[in-house]
């Protein structure tokens, strides 16, 4: 889990941390994703995204991110370092005006995520409305939602590593086939209430 402050900052840390597929997560403490499933769970999801998929969080740093940083908790990172986490809403607002100026994306103000390629074109995405699968029932937790994501990362990596394929070759990791794979690790019982176009879409989200 990192900071999103802005998108020259993404592209700092994804050039010391690279990935083969990122989440942008718009999940501010004053949504009820945000504050009862999120911002309790930073380290945990933090731990299990590992090298695989790497989530920005909108709003979400740690010490000296923002004057006006209102602590949500600790996080631990695998070298042991314990950083206290908040949330600022200015920079929220300064990183979603910066997106939707950037992109034709705009925020439901709620609780949204965008997966993407780490190159930041956002030409090839997919949106999900969490507060609406929450809200119909086509998942109980947000976990439900990343747990499937980060499987899907996983695997995908893992199988281009065996078949030695080079990134461009073997991680063709969003679009239409991520939708299906995304959604065949999701639990049983969830999976015919994930709809297409109410819960998530794959979009060009690239200014034209």
């Amino acid at each position: 889990m990192y900071p999103a402050p802005s998108l020259e900052e993404m592209r700092r840390t994804l050039e010391q941390h690279r990935t083969d597929i990122i989440g942008v997560l718009f999940a501010p403490p004053f949504t009820k994703v945000g504050r009862e499933n999120i911002a309790p769970r930073l380290g945990y999801l933090d731990g299990r995204t590992g090298q695989h998929i790497h989530f920005f969080c909108a709003g979400y740093g740690g010490y000296g991110f923002a004057d006006d940083l209102v602590s949500v908790g600790e996080m631990r990172y695998d070298n042991g370092v314990v950083i206290p986490w908040g949330f600022s809403q200015r920079k929220f607002v300064a990183f979603v005006n910066e997106l939707e100026g950037s992109t034709s994306w705009h925020y439901s103000g709620e609780s949204d995520l965008i997966l993407a390629r780490p190159d930041l074109m956002f030409d090839d995405c997919i949106v999900y409305d969490i507060e609406a699968m929450m809200r119909d029932g086509a998942i109980d937790s947000p976990s439900r939602l990343f747990e499937a994501i980060i499987k899907y990362a996983r695997e995908k990596k893992e199988a281009a590593s065996v078949a030695r394929l080079s990134d461009k070759e073997g991680l063709g990791l969003v679009g239409d086939a991520a939708v299906e794979g995304i959604l065949s690790l999701a639990p049983k019982p969830f999976r015919d209430l994930w709809k297409r176009g109410i819960h998530y879409r794959t979009q060009n989200l690239a200014k034209t």
